[in-house]
Formats: C-alpha cells, structure tokens, sequence
C-alpha cells in the first residue's frame, strides 16, 4: 500500500471512529439502566460473542500470556449452567453475530466442545459458530463432527518452531505433517495462507509468524519493546460490540484480558457463575468502561499500553452533548444502527 493510500485509509478510520462515538446512543454508556433496555441495545450493537469451553492449552507460545500463566497443569471445564446463561440470554434475541470458542484456550482439546457447538446450533439458528484453533489435537475425524454439531467457521493456525515460520522448507513440511494427519484439502488463498475445501464449512489455515513489533501488550502483559513509553489515547469500541466471558465464568473488559492474571484483577466486569447475574447484566456493568474508553484522554489500566485499532481518534473522541443532541433528532438512531452493522456485523463469513 502506498504511502497515500496508508494515510488514506488511516484519515477514514480516524473519521469513521469519531462519527461512532459521537454518534452511538447514550444508553450504552449508562451501567444503571433496566435489563429490558440493555437487552435491546446488545441486540442491536454487540456482534461478537467470544468464549472458553475450558481453561486448558497445550501450548506456551513466547508471544502469549499462557508462557507464564498456567494453563497446562489441569482441564476445567466452563460449568454446564455459565454455558446455558449465555445461550439462552443469545436465544432470547435470536442473536445473529458471531458465537466464537476462542481465547486463552485450545478449543478442540475437550471433546464437550461438540455437544456444545450443537446445542448452541439448535438454539441459535441465525448465529454464525466460529471455532479458532492451533489445529494439534485434530485428526481425520474432527472436521465431520464440526460439521454434524452445525459450526460454520473454522480459523485454524498452524505454528512452526520459532524462526521456522518463513522457512519454505519447514513450512512445506509442517503441511505434509497436517495433511497426513487430518486429511484436510489445502488450497492457497490470496486473501488468508490457505482455505479448507470439500466441506461446507467455511475453512481457512494460516502460518503465523509473530514479531516484537507486530504483537499486542495483551493488556500489558507482554513486554513489547516499541511500546514501552506509549500510552494509549485513541478510543477502544470493544466493549460496544464484544462481549467476553472466560472459561470461569467472569466476563472481562475485552479480549486482550484475562480473569486468571492478577495484573488484570480491574478488568474483571461481573461474574456469570453468580446466581441471577446474566450476560445482559455483563453488558449493561460494561458501560462505565465504554465511557471511558469512548472518551478524550489517556486510558489507564490495561488499556494503558494496548495499541490495538489504535487509529484514533483522540480529540476527536466523544462529547456527550453532542450524542444526546443527535440522538435526539428523529431517524438519526435508525441510522446509526444500520451504519454499525452495516461496518461491523458478520465479518467472520
């Protein structure tokens, strides 16, 4: 990309993320209001719903948080009832966005993981099933049983060693190696490394190949050298349209926290393991975090030194005035919903 289309595209997304957050209703940024109207606004805004089934993953990548965190020493599940809570909250407003297996876990390690992905298919007819996977654990049979349970996405991530990653010959053979042991057809893909066909999923495999300046604080967590004096000032839309909920039950402030890191104690929002708390009550408690982090100014705790869509704005950021005068205005809400899913919804089909 040229250097114009960079500042281009760059000055639009700037432009595009100010109009939201001046734009988006005051609703979201009040955590007092009734479960009947949050339920509302999470229908019409979140479009990415991402959870654990479990706690455990096999690997300890240097660039991930499960180097030096535990992950590996015992498999919990998600309780069965945490599980139900968020289906039926999603079934309630017959969700449409993505339900995704993802996170701090290797999603494919437990084989509840089936089950699940069928009852969360009968109750959620319009969802789009999303499973992300480093791939380790599947053999010839794991992508029938996607198939059969109803998921629709699968994003898997074939790691080579560390420093392998661009080596033609260990990748070349790290394909033969997952070929031989799933059976899965590759063919290169121009947008993403390779798509999975001969299945009705829609399957795609990449290589990744991590650097310390290509890789988030995840919260601070990860030392990241070219990040060690920045200090986070562009507004975050996460906690508008993503919702996330750890193996444990707590729903944290974004993807890049975790609820088993004490640093990220703070970014614990509620806990859906407690009797009579929800995933509506989760969002609805996320909007203390959405005023602040829709706001001018420097973030602070793990949001302090995340770059994630840092592509602003900062004074450009949102003044309530102006959101309760153009909400007031008749059509302009309509049409801020229609432009937010038009920008956002179903973006991992």
């Amino acid at each position: 990309m040229s250097a114009t289309r960079a500042w281009l595209a760059r000055t639009g997304n700037v432009l595009t993320k100010a109009a939201f957050a001046n734009l988006l209703p005051p609703q979201l940024v009040d955590d007092t209001l009734p479960i009947e109207q949050i339920r509302r606004l999470f229908a019409r805004f979140v479009d990415q719903v991402e959870i654990e089934n479990h706690n455990f993953c096999n690997r300890i990548c240097w660039f991930c948080p499960n180097s030096f965190i535990d992950r590996r020493s015992e498999l919990r599940l998600m309780k069965d009832g945490v599980f139900k809570k968020i289906i039926d909250a999603l079934a309630e407003i017959d969700y449409d966005g993505n339900l995704t297996w993802s996170r701090y876990h290797e999603a494919l390690v437990d084989h509840s993981i089936f089950d699940r992905i069928a009852s969360a298919r009968q109750a959620l007819p319009r969802a789009t099933l999303v499973v992300i996977s480093n791939g380790d654990y599947m053999d010839r049979s794991t992508l029938p049983q996607l198939e059969s349970a109803g998921a629709d996405r699968l994003i898997l991530d074939l790691y080579l060693p560390d420093g392998k990653e661009r080596d033609p010959d260990a990748r070349a053979k790290g394909l033969r190696q997952f070929r031989r042991r799933t059976g899965l057809n590759l063919e290169p893909s121009s947008k993403v490394g390779y798509t999975i066909t001969g299945t009705r999923l829609k399957g795609t495999l990449e290589i990744p190949c991590y650097t310390k300046e290509a890789i988030s604080t995840r919260g601070g967590l990860v030392e990241v050298p070219k990040l060690a004096s920045y200090r986070r000032r562009a507004v975050c839309l996460a906690p508008v349209r993503h919702v996330v909920i750890d193996y444990n039950g707590c729903g944290m402030l974004c993807c890049q926290t975790r609820s088993d890191a004490p640093e990220h104690k703070d970014a614990i929002i509620g806990d859906l393991d407690k009797p009579g708390y929800g995933l509506f009550h989760l969002y609805r408690d996320l909007g203390a975090a959405r005023r602040a982090l829709l706001a001018p100014g420097e973030k602070t705790g793990a949001c302090r030194s995340c770059d994630v869509r840092d592509d602003g704005p900062d004074k450009l950021a949102r003044r309530d005035w102006i959101a309760r005068a153009t909400n007031a205005i008749p059509g302009v809400p309509n049409l801020v919903e229609r432009m937010w899913r038009r920008r956002f919804r179903r973006r991992f089909v």
